[in-house]
């Protein structure tokens, strides 16, 4: 092997070794990021299911529950925010 081609090889290994670093390094982030603790400081919301407390919001996340349901016509006018025409200004169109 000439001089000028294990040159080149060794700067190909390098090269190599620095993408590892770099996929590790984020890989670590990744893992870091999915497993970090979260705290809630504040809840001013209303949730369905009998959610009316940090415990109680709390336990609802751990079980992961699902409480959606209908929304109770009494809340909201519908027809004010709704168009089943997408492009009329100021309505929502699902």
């Amino acid at each position: 092997m000439e001089a000028s081609s294990q040159t080149t090889q060794l700067s190909n290994q390098q090269r190599l070794l620095l993408k590892v670093k770099q996929a590790t390094a984020k890989l670590k982030e990744i893992e870091t990021a999915a497993t970090e603790p979260i705290a809630i400081i504040g809840i001013g919301c209303r949730f369905p299911g009998g959610v009316d407390s940090p415990e109680t919001y709390w336990k609802f996340l751990k079980e992961a529950k699902d409480v959606r349901r209908e929304i109770p016509q009494e809340r909201w006018d519908i027809e004010r925010y709704y168009d089943s025409t997408p492009d009329i200004p100021g309505k929502i169109y699902v």
